[in-house]
């Protein structure tokens, strides 16, 4: 059901319409030769194959471990002696009408047996290698068109025991045919002779109208499932994959098959309410539809037949509405029995009902299975390994037995869309969930967490800030003086107009401080600061926080009406268009002494309005107690050379410029404060030679780029604001100035950063990093539940401090 996946449209819609223009007819006969008819379930796997070629996905497989050496003769009369039975077993599909199929007369060819002699391994190395070589075979895809469609392969092992394997291709034999098949193999191996074979019945081609109909209801509006992926997807699926074990102990399944019993429903929908709800709270939506294969009404009527008579089932169930676990398992128990009401239907019906030409219906598939049971060939004991598919059909496919000590299985992934850690972690949640809808059925399901307590360890390790925030007494301006204490002489500020030492600054800041005073402006108090971008601009921000009171910045630029109603909503004591509007000091009236301090970290530094793209702005508070901490994260986390010349090119009236000024000053480095903007780089490279930090947004910064405008000595690039597209770091990084580009995020009401991430060539996706000093970093999903993945859902930020 995933959107992306592509395959050539006309190729789609010739396949679809061979598929609704087949006519009824008898399904491969086991009693006669030559050309057949395919059933309908073979006509899907047909044109999926088609769609889809050269992939093992639609291959059985069965191991197992045989107590014993296998006699490879008895074995190879048996296997022939099967053929005959079984036509399906002698059925090729040779290219051309895809309604029609040749079966070979019969016995047939020689069945498909190959015998590995290990013995002159010792016993673990030669096991290893079987299995190894197991692996192989079952990863090997089958030709329709000229065969073999099943295979067996025996390894011989020094300790006198053998492997055997099985593989059969679904479009010759479904999960039922193995045991049929098994019990004529034993019987068969033994020199017995099996009741007669059950001749493959005839499948239904054609659904009713209403049948149709109550799936397109039931279908309509399906959205494809937003599981969050660790990589991008491909366009065209490459059915790589892998899988992680998953077990149900013996007490866990109790409680399951009790739960069950009291909610008059079985352990496979309990089972898939818990798959269910992990889907849903790692997505993020309850509308999902989950593929389960389930036996024809012919298969019923036919126990003893060989061949595809399985169909799929799109369970599709919505529990947006559900206020608890049992409401979760009734909507699920609904579904179930809605849907086995009308499994007759052929599942590619609904496929071409639906308009999804050729692809899946569902991007998640759950089996539920009887764990397998030993079988003996003649004497020998033989036992069933547990083996994950070679390769899936869907992102997710969970594969279970039941037995009567637990269940296990395995959870196999699509590994060019998850990473193996995101599989673990989905597994754990699935046992989580279950866990969780056995112990409180009754429990409001908003209170139900699926995430596992090793998920919780590795999210507190992920949201929460290694380093405390600052707790620094010093106000912003403190920091600022005492780098005019250690440098004096160091150039603090570099504008159009000219250059102020740190020394120079601390004067000019320290008589607009003094006259602000005057005015009786001070802690409680903001200024309204709207000057164009020369050096009095730095100076009226200092200047305004060495009177106590904080500053509202303006861009001058905004229209008139915006700047008008910046000043009224915040309630500003006074505006600076210029810094001869505080009277006398274009006269030199005010000392240039430091004024002592007033106020402290909970009052506050400035007020800074959003954008209002979403509506009228509104005016964020920041203390100096955040700004300090803030500011103490820079200062740990860029070096000073980094910082030595830090490009001011942000408008004042967003809060990266509270970055771009305020760090740089706090360390003794130097601002460099563009006329314009970010892009005056291109204008007059010269001025910008020594910057050694650019802090912007990432479609500026990919202007930069195409003008190859960055600063020599730019070595780092900071980027916040906009999504960062694997793409442009990658481009950033082939740049031979740039040495490391940051990827950092934040809302304003957060002191302009959030999270940090130092990005790399390699990321698929783009981090948003790990939350700066004192920030904790919390994923929510619509209920404000938490997830791990800060990819997930949507990010809620905390200062402490």
């Amino acid at each position: 059901m995933s959107e992306t996946n592509q395959f050539p449209a006309e190729l789609g819609r010739s396949l679809v319409d061979r598929w609704r223009t087949r006519t009824a007819g008898p399904a491969t006969p086991d009693t006669t030769d030559g050309a057949a008819r395919v059933n309908p379930i073979q006509l899907g796997l047909r044109l999926f194959e088609e769609i889809h070629p050269g992939t093992a996905a639609n291959v059985l497989r069965f191991d197992a471990e045989v107590e014993g050496a296998l006699d490879t003769d008895r074995l190879a009369t048996a296997l022939g002696e099967l053929s005959r039975r079984h036509a399906v077993l002698r059925t090729t599909f040779p290219d051309g009408d895809p309604h029609t199929c040749v079966v070979a007369p019969a016995p047939g060819p020689d069945p498909d047996l190959t015998v590995v002699d290990l013995t002159s391994h010792d016993a673990e190395t030669g096991r290893d290698t079987a299995l190894s070589q197991a692996d192989t075979r079952a990863a090997a895809p089958m030709n329709l068109a000229t065969g073999p469609l099943w295979r067996v392969a025996v390894w011989h092992l020094s300790d006198g025991t053998s492997l055997l394997q099985l593989l059969a291709h679904h479009i010759v034999a479904d999960g039922w045919s193995l045991g049929v098949f098994l019990t004529e193999l034993t019987t068969l191996y033994e020199g017995r002779t099996p009741a007669p074979a059950t001749p493959l019945p005839t499948v239904a081609a054609t659904p009713s109208e209403a049948d149709l109909a109550a799936w397109r209801e039931r279908l309509d509006g399906a959205k494809p499932l937003s599981l969050p992926t660790d990589r991008l997807r491909p366009r065209t699926r490459r059915f790589r994959s892998a899988h992680v074990d998953l077990a149900v102990d013996t007490e866990l399944l109790r409680r399951v098959e009790e739960l069950a019993g009291t909610a008059r429903m079985t352990p496979f929908m309990v089972l898939l309410s818990a798959l269910h709800l992990t889907l849903a709270r790692t997505a993020g939506h309850a509308d999902i539809t989950i593929g389960s294969p389930i036996a024809t009404r012919e298969r019923h009527r036919a126990p003893g037949a060989v061949g595809p008579l399985a169909t799929m089932l799109a369970l599709r169930t919505d529990t947006t509405g559900s206020r608890t676990v049992r409401d979760l398992l009734n909507t699920v128990r609904d579904t179930c029995l809605d849907a086995y009401s009308r499994a007759h239907v052929p599942f590619e019906a609904l496929a071409g009902q639906a308009g999804q030409s050729g692809e899946s219906l569902f991007d998640v598939l759950f089996v539920l299975q009887p764990q397998l049971t030993e079988t003996r060939l003649g004497e020998l004991p033989v036992r069933p390994r547990l083996m994950a598919p070679s390769t899936i059909r869907n992102d997710i496919e969970l594969y279970l037995w039941q037995g009567d000590d637990g269940i296990t299985g395995f959870l196999a992934y699509d590994t060019d869309l998850f990473a193996a850690e995101t599989a673990t972690h989905l597994a754990e949640r699935f046992r989580t969930a279950l866990t969780a809808i056995v112990t409180d059925p009754d429990r409001d399901l908003a209170d139900v967490s699926v995430v596992s307590g090793g998920e919780w360890g590795r999210w507190r390790e992920l949201s929460v800030s290694r380093v405390p925030a600052s707790s620094s007494p010093v106000s912003v301006c403190g920091l600022v003086e005492a780098q005019v204490d250690r440098v004096p002489g160091a150039v603090a500020v570099r504008a159009v107009d000219g250059v102020l030492t740190f020394g120079e600054l601390e004067v000019r800041a320290n008589r607009l401080a003094w006259g602000l005073r005057g005015l009786g402006v001070g802690p409680g108090d903001l200024v309204g600061v709207c000057l164009p971008r020369t050096a009095d601009l730095v100076v009226a921000l200092l200047g305004v926080l060495k009177s106590g009171a904080g500053f509202v910045p303006v861009d001058p630029g905004y229209p008139a009406e915006r700047v008008a109603f910046m000043l009224e909503d915040s309630g500003v004591s006074v505006v600076l268009r210029s810094l001869d509007d505080v009277p006398g000091f274009a006269g030199g009236a005010f000392s240039s002494s430091r004024p002592p301090v007033l106020g402290g970290g909970d009052d506050v530094a400035y007020v800074i309005y959003t954008s209002g793209s979403t509506g009228r702005p509104k005016g964020v508070v920041i203390e100096h107690r955040q700004v300090v901490a803030m500011l103490g994260w820079a200062g740990r986390v860029f070096s000073a050379g980094e910082l030595s010349g830090t490009l001011a090119g942000t408008s004042v009236s967003f809060d990266l410029s509270v970055f771009e000024i305020f760090a740089p000053l706090s360390v003794g480095g130097s601002v460099v404060l563009s006329p314009g903007s970010v892009l005056d780089l291109l204008v007059n490279p010269s001025f910008y030679e020594g910057v050694t930090l650019v802090n912007t947004v990432p479609s500026v910064v990919r202007e930069l780029l195409a003008a190859d405008a960055f600063p020599s000595g730019a070595r780092t690039v900071n980027l916040a604001g906009e999504a960062l597209s694997p793409g442009l770091v990658r481009d950033l990084y082939a740049h031979p100035v740039v040495e490391v580009v940051n990827n950092l995020y934040g809302p304003s009401e957060d002191t302009t950063y959030s999270t940090h991430a130092v990005t790399c060539v390699g990321d698929e996706r783009t981090p948003i990093g790990v939350p700066v000093d004192g920030t904790s970093a919390y994923v929510l999903d619509g209920a404000c539940g938490r997830f791990l993945w800060v990819r997930w859902g949507s990010c809620i930020c905390r200062v402490r401090g």
